[in-house]
């Protein structure tokens, strides 16, 4: 028992799985700016990142990984060099085509592990029909809103709006893949809500926020900031970026177990 890749089994080793009792892991990632400081791929990145760490604290459990979408929902960063997407209805055919595939080799329990909010909307619709047309259990493992995104308690304080590219994401990639970041000091990145043609519009509100509030607003990144950074990097570092992977794997872990244990019951 332990994680597998998918890519990596031959036709033949499928009927040897007790597809009945296995989870089929598919991790959605995304390639879009984040900001001056961050690859486009940096969603796609700490994904794989979570994966990695996950591997020795899911060994007891059967899951056979499938390879990260590095493509996903990303059209809210249009405006942006860089950025590459699908319009909703590409993806939803994408993952409704995988699903069946996934049926259809006799699996019968489907994760979705997220880390790219475009993507959050999207598949929290899709797992219904999902269920119904490809008879998969579907769970949704959400990082962006379990980890990252605002709560509501944060509506109408900007000051706490770190949400994309900010110190967050920007810790984390300095613990895993400092080479691809670009040197601090940061000061000066990010609009923590304040330096968007929009941004200030969202100041002061009980329950407007543009992401993870009770009543959500349609945006464009460009809405929100002017470097493509929703957040403040300026305080990130690595030994904090590692110990945020750290709680967010400890989590999922969790979570998996719970997954794999869970039966419908009459």
């Amino acid at each position: 028992m332990a994680m597998r890749m998918w890519t990596h089994l031959s036709t033949t080793d499928f009927p040897g799985i007790d597809r009945e009792q296995y989870l089929v892991l598919l991790p959605f990632g995304s390639t879009e700016q984040h900001g001056p400081q961050l690859p486009v791929g940096t969603d796609s990145f700490l994904v794989e990142e979570v994966m990695h760490r996950l591997e020795p604290y899911v060994a007891d459990l059967d899951i056979l990984r499938l390879p990260t979408l590095w493509c996903t929902k990303s059209n809210e960063h249009s405006a942006f060099a860089g950025s590459l997407y699908f319009q909703a209805e590409t993806l939803m055919a994408m993952v409704h085509d995988l699903a069946g595939a996934v049926s259809r080799s006799g699996f019968r329990k489907l994760v979705l592990l997220n880390w790219h909010g475009g993507n959050t909307d999207l598949l929290s619709a899709m797992a219904p029909d999902i269920r119904q047309r490809h008879h998969l259990t579907v769970f949704i493992i959400d990082i962006v809103r379990l980890f990252m995104g605002p709560t509501c308690d944060q509506a109408g304080d900007v000051a706490q709006f770190d949400i994309h590219a900010g110190c967050y994401e920007t810790g984390m990639m300095l613990a895993a893949h400092a080479d691809l970041v670009k040197p601090g000091p940061y000061e000066g990145i990010g609009s923590d809500l304040e330096r968007g043609p929009l941004a200030r519009s969202f100041g002061g509100y009980k329950y407007l926020i543009p992401e993870g509030g009770p009543v959500r607003v349609g945006w464009e990144t460009t809405d929100l900031t002017t470097d493509g950074v929703i957040g403040n990097p300026a305080r990130a570092n690595p030994e904090q970026g590692d110990r945020d992977l750290h709680d967010m794997v400890a989590r999922v872990k969790e979570m998996l177990h719970e997954i794999a244990r869970f039966q419908y019951r009459s």
